[in-house]
Order: structure tokens, then C-alpha cells, then sequence
């Protein structure tokens, strides 16, 4: 490492140790004081993530979702979305904890390192929603992503302007299967100006669409639906949670 880097990583661990004596500083998941090298979950409840090992086969639960539905070649999520664990999506999504989003993103990332991506397509907020909120979870999360993905594929690009969200729909957290598939029917559009770009010199790209969490795929399936009719490609899905 070199000194000036060292020098870095120094400064923030002692500006941290600094901080902890004026602010409580607590794992989001199980309340413990972290300690000064570790930042937004505790080591211990980072060692026992839930994986959902979804990378692992082309036929998990996560990918059986979509089964008879719209075209999509691999599911990917990096826990399950139980117990204490659903505090860390809560965070991200509405703690506005940006640090926590990129470093998950970042593991997400690497589980998929290998995947042939040409294109991450975050989920979008409707402009409203976004202004309130001040970000976009899954744009955060794709941010994280790109940093493990560019390692082996520097050419792997973050589209965050291809799906537009036209609707303002409620919150899909407290709804049932069928509500959550009526909430979003039409919700969204392509714009297919980025859409025909996609695809210039007769490429097929390969594309991931990007969520905080899969549970019912209503959201996701709306949306794998709407790019495979504007244009011929490939559609891959990621989240950072499954619902089991």
C-alpha cells in the first residue's frame, strides 16, 4: 500500500475512533457499537449474511419467479431478506445510508464478476418520489456494483435513463401478490432513443436490470417486459434481497 494511501485509510480510522466519542454509532442490524474500522453493519452480522447462493444454479427459487413469464437468463440475489437482515435494505432505502448501498452493491458485484454485462438498468423512481427521497436505491447499489464489475469488464456501462417511470405508484411493501401486480401495470416506459443506441451495429446486448429486493418479480417482470419489446437483447436480474 503505498504511504500516501496508508496515510488515508489512517486518518479515517482515527476520525471514526474520533467521532465514536461524541456519536453512537450502531450496527443497523443488531443494534451492537461498531468499532471504529467497521462502518455500517457489525463484522459478526456481516459473517452471517443469509446468502441466498442464487449464483450458484440456474434454477433457484429466486429464478423460478420469472418461470413462464417474461424471458430472463439468470436471477441473482445476494441475501434473504429475513429477521434482522431487513434492516439493511431499510437503511439504504430509507436511512439514506449511501455507504451501506455501494458496499452491498460492491458484494453483489462480485459474486457476478464473471457474468457477461454490458449494461446495469437500476429500477427507476418516479421523479417525484426521487426528489423526496433525494436518490434512487437502485441507482445507489449499481454504483457499488460497477466497482467490482469494471474489474473484470472495464467496458460495463450504469443506464440509468433507458426505463422511465411514468405512474407514481404507492409503496408496494404492504401489498399482496395480486395488488403488487396491479400497481405497477404500466408504470413504466423505454426510451427508445438510449433503446436503439443500445443495440447500434446490430449488437445484442446483454442487460441487468437492478432492484433492492425480489418478491413477487411484479416490479421486475414489468419492466424485463418492456425492453424486450423495444429492443432485441439479453435480460439478466440482481438484487441485494430475496424474499424466500
Amino acid at each position: 500500500m503505498k504511504l500516501k494511501e496508508r496515510l488515508k485509510k489512517d486518518f479515517r480510522l482515527w476520525a471514526r475512533s474520533l467521532s465514536d466519542l461524541f456519536l453512537k454509532r450502531e450496527c443497523v442490524c443488531c443494534g451492537r457499537q461498531l468499532e471504529s474500522f467497521e462502518s455500517g453493519v457489525c463484522t459478526f452480522c456481516l459473517a452471517e449474511l443469509p446468502s441466498s447462493y442464487t449464483w450458484v444454479s440456474g434454477e433457484s427459487p429466486a429464478d423460478k419467479t420469472f418461470w413462464g413469464r417474461t424471458s430472463i437468463e439468470k436471477v441473482t440475489s445476494l441475501f434473504l431478506y429475513n429477521g434482522k437482515y431487513r434492516n439493511l435494505v431499510y437503511s439504504i432505502k430509507y436511512g439514506g445510508n449511501i455507504r451501506l448501498g455501494i458496499r452491498l452493491g460492491r458484494m453483489l458485484g462480485e459474486v457476478i464478476a464473471e457474468e457477461d454485462i454490458d449494461y446495469i438498468v437500476p429500477v427507476p423512481l418516479h421523479p417525484r418520489k426521487k426528489r423526496k427521497r433525494g436518490y434512487n436505491q437502485s441507482e445507489v447499489i449499481g454504483r457499488g456494483m460497477l466497482l467490482a464489475l469494471k474489474e473484470n469488464n472495464p467496458a460495463v456501462k450504469m443506464e440509468t435513463g433507458l426505463l422511465e417511470r411514468k405512474n407514481f405508484t404507492p409503496t408496494q411493501t404492504r401489498k399482496d401478490r395480486a395488488d403488487r401486480w396491479t400497481n405497477v401495470r404500466n408504470a413504466f416506459r423505454v426510451n427508445m432513443k438510449r433503446a436503439v443506441k443500445l443495440s447500434e451495429n446490430g449488437r445484442v446486448p446483454k442487460i441487468l436490470i437492478l432492484d433492492d429486493v425480489l418478491t413477487t418479480g411484479a416490479t421486475l417482470d414489468a419492466c424485463a417486459t418492456l425492453l424486450h419489446e423495444a429492443v432485441s437483447c439479453r435480460i439478466s436480474i440482481a438484487t441485494l434481497a430475496y424474499v424466500p
